[in-house]
């Protein structure tokens, strides 16, 4: 009779869920955890809801109490619901210790190792992922996801040729899986030059009725295209690829501009305090494909300096101070919501998430490109912090966004050159400003500078960071540390100049881009 009522309890909850009815939902679902309390899922669902009820703090924490019962119970068909739901709150140390002490002989666990696998190198434990997948393929029939996650896991440890060769698997085994082609595009130039063209335009057909994988094969073709010289195929191409991204992406040009323009009203604050602390958070931030991924290689070579790859630690040390979900570039009401937080407790929630990397290290490498909006939440929470904006010429780092597709909903403006350029605009007024308001704790540091006379501009990061002059770290070629950006293949080369005046290939197309940017976009 108990199971009987559950089961109405929960198709009640699911029925109230689909019809919005938040509040009755929830009642439904602590009905149930008040007979029978160890129900991971029904835990899941109540942190779905109070996300959708931009209640950070009990989604996080129902979350947790989710991945708790799935560990202690060794409900292994739920693992990846549990692991994914982690990620939604950076609990990166909780993904890692749930995934890791699973039974992985269990069938459960290797029937969803391919997503597992990505979970794992999603929080940069890559050589964790590598035992998964060897360890399902040991035991299960050869799948083309299982190749693809081992490939991706290969290319962020900068094992080049493996993961070459782990693509073609995948392909071999799937012909038609976009992301393998869009991957492998990326990650290695097809040799001969075009060679690739003709399986991904099979696919490409193969894909008609699915207009984000239709979008990753245009941008897969761009690239062969691009790589063989083919300017004028590479650009029709990529702005198929890109009309279908904007097609699909969600993204308000006014609401960003608002946004911004309320970070720009921020009151001032007062030089850095000269006390030295033991922990110094360096944030590395930008524009994406600015940069950032070398001067984060660079300041990593350093005696003195961890990485820590591309944290989401801040924006969730915001979220937890604030009890509201924090997106980048923030909302004009997020904006006055954040403002009036204890930044004192914030700034502890970034050190409690982020202190076990430091190890020996006294300067920990935060490089994720979306801070930069959050830089004068920063300085109020982390007086000790400095950050590094990389800015690069504008219709080069315009180019260098509209030629990458990013995950998700990610950096949305980059599809459509219009947007593009309106927002690459707001971007540069918003760094003159971190400038002019936060002497001391925000640098910028010119591309252009760093990979031509990468000496002299690194010996001003490392004074402006407190750091002595280590020459040496620019050979980013030292530096065999895991990387997962989207430079993840470009960064095992040492630094060159070749990027800057790309854009110059394709400037009749781009013409609308620069005219927008105005003239300064040329000096």
């Amino acid at each position: 009779m108990q199971q009987q009522e559950l089961e109405q309890r929960w198709r009640q909850a699911q029925a109230s869920e689909a019809k919005g009815e938040l509040s009755q939902a929830r009642a439904h679902y602590e009905a149930i955890l008040a007979t029978a309390p160890r129900q991971p899922m029904v835990r899941l669902r109540l942190s779905e809801l109070a996300a959708r009820e931009g209640r950070y703090r009990d989604a996080r924490r129902e979350a947790i109490a989710a991945a708790d019962l799935v560990g202690d119970m060794r409900r292994w068909d739920m693992l990846p619901f549990a692991t994914m739901r982690l990620l939604a709150f950076d609990e990166r140390d909780r993904v890692r210790a749930l995934i890791l002490d699973a039974d992985w002989s269990q069938p459960a666990v290797l029937a969803q190792s391919a997503v597992l696998s990505q979970h794992l190198w999603l929080i940069d434990e890559f050589d964790a992922a590598l035992r998964l997948i060897d360890t399902a393929m040991q035991r299960a029939q050869p799948h083309h996801l299982l190749h693809y996650s081992r490939a991706n896991a290969l290319r962020y440890s900068g094992r080049m040729r493996e993961a070459t060769d782990e693509f073609e698997r995948s392909i071999a085994l799937a012909p038609t899986y976009p992301y393998a082609h869009w991957s492998l595009a990326y990650h290695a130039k097809s040799d001969p030059p075009r060679s690739r063209v003709a399986r991904i335009t099979q696919a490409l057909a193969a894909n008609a009725q699915d207009p984000i994988a239709q979008a990753h094969l245009r941008y897969a073709l761009f690239k062969e295209y691009d790589d063989a010289g083919d300017a004028d195929s590479a650009w029709r191409e990529l702005a198929a690829g890109a009309r279908l991204m904007r097609s699909q992406a969600r993204y308000d040009a006014a609401a960003e501009a608002r946004g911004i323009d309320a970070l720009h009203a921020l009151p001032a604050l007062a030089p850095p305090d000269a006390t030295p602390a033991p922990h110094t958070p360096l944030f590395v931030v930008g524009m994406p494909r600015s940069g950032t991924t070398v001067l984060e290689r660079i300041l990593g070579n350093h005696a003195q300096v961890g990485s820590a790859g591309e944290l989401n630690a801040f924006a969730h040390a915001l979220a937890e101070a604030g009890d509201l979900f924090v997106s980048s570039p923030p909302s004009e009401a997020m904006v006055e919501r954040l403002s009036r937080i204890d930044f004192d407790a914030a700034g502890r929630e970034y050190m409690a998430r982020t202190a076990h990397r430091y190890g020996t290290h006294t300067h920990l490498v935060d490089k994720n490109p979306l801070n930069v909006f959050f830089a004068g939440f920063i300085a109020r929470a982390l007086p000790q912090a400095r950050i590094l904006c990389l800015v690069r010429e504008p219709v080069d780092a315009c180019f260098s966004n509209f030629k990458e597709l990013f995950a998700g909903d990610a950096y949305a403006y980059s599809y459509d050159l219009g947007e593009l350029a309106d927002h690459a605009l707001r971007f540069r007024a918003l760094v003159a400003h971190w400038e002019r308001s936060l002497p001391g704790r925000f640098m910028a540091v010119s591309y252009e500078a760093l990979v031509s006379e990468p000496e002299r501009t690194t010996e001003a990061v490392m004074a402006f960071c407190g750091l002595p002059f280590d020459a040496a770290a620019v050979d980013i070629t030292r530096n065999t540390t895991p990387s997962s950006t989207a430079s993840s293949s470009q960064v095992r080369e040492p630094i060159h100049a070749r990027a800057v005046g790309a854009w110059r290939r394709y400037a009749g197309p781009l013409a609308p881009l620069v005219d927008r940017l105005g003239a300064g976009a040329l000096a």
